[in-house]
């Protein structure tokens, strides 16, 4: 039986979670996405997960193990400095959101 890290289990629960966010697109998005009360607590996994030179930020090489966030990264590094911060983070988010609106 194949073992699932608990870190790829967590990155791939975000993801579809955002994902499935799109399927939803022409419903009234206030509805059926609940209320976020705390965005960091995604980018603190994921920081802790893949952040190896303990920078805060994640860069290209770090996240080369999760596939999903490697295809997105450059859609995530919204000042195009190679890394992701908190607020890179939560702002892509929020442009989802504001996209399903």
């Amino acid at each position: 039986m194949n073992n699932i890290s608990l870190k790829n289990l967590s990155i791939t629960v975000v993801v579809a979670s955002l994902v499935s966010n799109f399927v939803f697109a022409n419903n009234d998005v206030s509805k059926t996405l609940p209320e976020v009360v705390e965005e960091t607590s995604y980018f603190s996994q994921l920081i802790t997960d893949y952040d190896t030179d303990k920078s805060n930020s994640l860069s290209e090489k770090e996240l080369v193990k999760n596939d999903k966030l490697s295809k997105i990264f450059n859609q995530l590094d919204l000042d195009g400095n190679k890394e992701i911060n908190e607020k890179e983070f939560n702002q892509y988010l929020a442009s989802l959101r504001k996209s399903l609106t």
